[in-house]
């Protein structure tokens, strides 16, 4: 993230993808879908457990502005190593020990939703 190496999640990341349709579509009764496709994007979700005060900074300083941050990912979609966009709209963090020069995060998670779409129309 942004050229900073941070603490890996603990099984890789989940992949995602959403597309957004326009807002005329639908099913008609007999079921078959009536509906023109925007564009896709993809995301990522991230959970790393007995995080340490200073990842969980390290991180947080990132994600937690909600302004864009440079992600170096693989894309099942494009099938190699990328750079893109991302950001996070929401994550959580569960505090495990907070001990005076100890303290410990249960674990830390987030969904990074790519700013540019992978698909248009």
């Amino acid at each position: 993230m942004n050229g900073i190496d941070i603490l890996q999640p603990d099984e890789g990341l989940g992949y995602d993808f959403e597309t957004t349709y326009t807002e005329d579509s639908t099913r008609v009764q007999s079921g078959v879908l009536h509906a023109s496709a925007m564009f896709t994007v993809e995301s990522y979700s991230y959970e790393a457990t007995d995080v340490s005060k200073e990842d969980a900074k390290t991180i947080l300083q990132i994600i937690a502005p909600g302004k864009p941050f440079m992600l170096h990912y693989f894309s099942p979609y494009h099938g190699e190593w990328r750079d893109a966009r991302f950001y996070v709209g929401k994550g959580s963090l569960q505090i495990g020990r907070l001990n005076t020069e100890n303290e410990r995060f249960d674990y830390l998670s987030f969904n990074m939703i790519a700013v540019d779409p992978i698909t248009k129309g």
